[in-house]
């Protein structure tokens, strides 16, 4: 009789192959931050003026200079950083002024997009900040750091409107406005940038309905600014201040935000600083007093219940809010590029299942039989984003097999398996998404001496339902979707088989059974696009933090090459294989996204997770015997030496021959 080992594809060779990345039209490449770059207003300013002269008044430059002595000096509550600093420092970046050492924020305080003859500021405008950047780094962009802008309020405020009164061609200044930011923003694109946060201003009443001249001069702006970037093909992730302001204003409470009422349309009125302001002497009002000068506030806590510092300008609360916000927007593709890793994991095990199955199912059998079996699999795999800031991903797939296979001919068996499997992977920020595959497979194995030969094809239908959880501020928004996939996969296994006796003298000599394995797993993987809804979404939107996806396919080609070993011992036959697995796929990918409640910004796409593409498996198990035409499998598989992915597995099954007493006399 002819005994073959069993050959394990280990979990890990697919489990694995889940986090290896599709082929694409559109290349990306790891995203992984590497600086924080900002240009704009106020509005990002984290202290430009620090290291620039603010003023030639030399009273405003005095209350300047003792604002900064108490913590204060940019455009928030006293002590409170910036929403550029907050979003830098979540990726472990700094946001420091240009001007300072180490700085890379270009953003100032009262800079315009452009020059204005009406409109006087120190500030450099924000087309000439990046001007200066470009200059500063050889024309050449840094394709891996995180570009903020946030500009255009003063333009819109200041030198095309003031006083809430706009000229009659208001729309084709704010046309222009957009133009020279947009065309700006392409060159740093053109230059090498890659990944740009690009904010949009709420205007004079963020909250409201945009009927005053001055909102509708902010809307032109807004939807030519990004209609700009769109047809000059950048890439860029839309925040709109509008739709925060809108969300806030709607459950303040939430936020720990308290001199708003609940519904209410959110102002600039009701700063929390008092001081002193420009041309206002020592009697500053809540109204008319400027955040940079703040040294003091109107209630104890202030900069974490009220949203706004001054009349202008978000407090720390209303900063972080911002910043969050931006955060969300830039991780959520990440997060959810992990709905198409998971289906592997689940068919590592199915797969496995049957590899498993195959060497139990071709001893001792009768050509013209048959063999029905179950088996079941639980792996722990987790997988770290590699790029700091970004979310991971553990969870716990399983998945139960059940097949029969046929011994057509004394060296071919060919069955059919149908399995079903769960899995519910955490996302690290809060959340989860629970996936559910249903996967019909055949198999075929051919026997020929000590060469042989193993493939399983297999389609499978996938079901995801996602709960991301978003935190805003101190509030954790619930963002809810569902949608559909497909895994159709095919993998190979083939090896030569040497009979070794080792000359034990006790108890007896050992047959050992070892040799070569090579081997491929391909798979497609598709994701249906699907939209989120959030707990805002009481008006019939999807809400502030819900997103839109589009479609992801994944595809990975993971081949294996090591050496396995096999032996008999009573009822036992112990087994040990160990590979190399590498991925033969592009690593890289797009997940695409697009923001509802910004119904003129375009979809913006930013790269899946990404992992190494070469990794060892080892494979320990045994199967036993329990009685005729009765086996019982057991085996233990982890993947090593992968950075960033931990994971490991078991497996049960049993066999049972459905026709064992004419096999046993067949066999004798």
């Amino acid at each position: 009789m002819h005994f073959r080992p069993i050959h394990l594809a280990p979990a890990g060779v697919l489990l694995i192959a889940a986090v290896s990345l599709p082929l694409g039209v559109t290349a990306a490449s790891a995203q992984a931050f590497n600086q924080f770059i900002g240009f704009g207003d106020s509005t990002l300013d984290s202290g430009w003026y620090y290291t620039h002269p603010h003023d030639t008044n030399p009273t405003l430059q005095a209350l300047y200079n003792a604002s900064r002595v108490v913590g204060g000096g940019i455009p928030t509550t006293v002590g409170g950083p910036m929403n550029s600093q907050v979003l830098a420092s979540a990726f472990g970046l700094t946001a420091i002024p240009v001007g300072e050492p180490g700085g890379t924020n270009y953003a100032a305080g009262g800079a315009s997009n452009v020059t204005y003859m009406n409109y006087n500021t120190l500030a450099p405008n924000t087309v000439s900040q990046m001007a200066t950047y470009l200059a500063g780094n050889g024309g050449v962009a840094n394709p891996n750091a995180l570009y903020m802008v946030s500009s255009g309020g003063n333009d819109i405020n200041q030198a095309i409107c003031f006083g809430g009164v706009c000229p009659a061609n208001a729309t084709q200044l704010a046309q222009a406005s957009a133009a020279d930011l947009a065309a700006a923003i392409a060159q740093v694109h053109a230059a090498g940038g890659r990944y740009f946060v690009v904010a949009i201003n709420y205007g004079a009443a963020p909250g409201g309905t945009g009927a005053s001249a001055t909102a509708q001069t902010f809307k032109t702006y807004n939807q030519a600014l990004y209609a700009d970037l769109a047809a000059a093909g950048v890439n860029f992730v839309p925040v709109s201040g509008k739709v925060i302001a809108d969300a806030v204003g709607s459950d303040p409470g939430q936020f720990g935000l308290t001199n708003l009422q609940p519904g209410s349309t959110v102002t600039h009125q009701g700063g929390a600083c008092v001081n002193p302001a420009p041309g206002n002497g020592s009697g500053g009002t809540i109204a008319t007093a400027w955040s940079p000068f703040c040294t003091t506030l109107v209630a104890p806590n202030a900069q974490q219940t009220f949203l706004f510092a001054d009349n202008e300008h978000y407090s720390a609360a209303g900063q972080k809010i911002e910043a969050d916000y931006a955060y969300s927007l830039l991780v959520a593709p990440s997060e959810i590029s992990f709905l198409a890793e998971a289906p592997v994991v689940t068919r590592a095990v199915q797969v496995q299942s049957i590899l498993n199955q195959i060497p139990v199912s071709q001893r001792q059998r009768a050509v013209g039989s048959y063999n029905a079996w179950v088996s079941g699999g639980v792996a722990s795999l987790s997988l770290a984003n590699s790029d700091p800031g970004f979310p991971s991903d553990p969870g716990q797939p399983a998945m139960v097999t059940l097949g029969v296979d046929y011994l057509a001919a004394p060296d071919w068996l060919v069955g059919l398996a149908v399995s079903g499997g769960t899995t519910t992977q955490s996302f690290s920020l809060g959340g989860s998404f629970t996936q559910n595959e249903v996967a019909l497979s055949a198999y075929a194995a051919w026997v020929g001496g000590p060469l042989w030969l193993d493939m399983i094809a297999t389609y499978g239908g996938l079901r995801d339902d996602v709960n991301r959880i978003v935190p805003i501020g101190i509030a954790r928004i619930s963002n809810t979707g569902s949608t559909n996939g497909s895994n159709a996969s095919f993998a190979a296994e083939f090896g030569y088989d040497f009979a070794t006796v080792l000359p034990l003298t006790t108890p007896t000599a050992l047959a050992v059974t070892h040799g070569p394995v090579v081997g491929i797993v391909l798979q497609r993987i598709s994701v249906d696009g699907f939209a989120e809804s959030d707990l805002f979404a009481n008006d019939g939107s999807n809400g502030f933090t819900a997103l839109s996806y589009g479609s992801q396919r994944r595809n990975s080609a993971v081949s294996e090459l090591g050496y396995q070993a096999g032996t008999t011992i009573g009822l036992w036959h112990p087994f040990a294989k160990l590979v190399w697995n590498h991925e033969f796929a592009s690593t890289d990918r797009l997940v695409t996204a697009s923001v509802p409640e910004i119904a003129f910004a375009p979809p913006f796409s930013l790269p899946a997770v990404t992992f190494g593409k070469d990794w060892a498996t080892a494979t320990l198990g045994t199967t036993a015997t329990l009685g005729t035409g009765v086996t019982a499998y057991a085996s233990f598989s982890g993947e090593l030496g992968q950075s960033n992915v931990v994971t490991y597995g078991g497996q049960l099954g049993l066999s049972v021959a459905l026709d064992a007493p004419t096999r046993s006399a067949a066999m004798h």
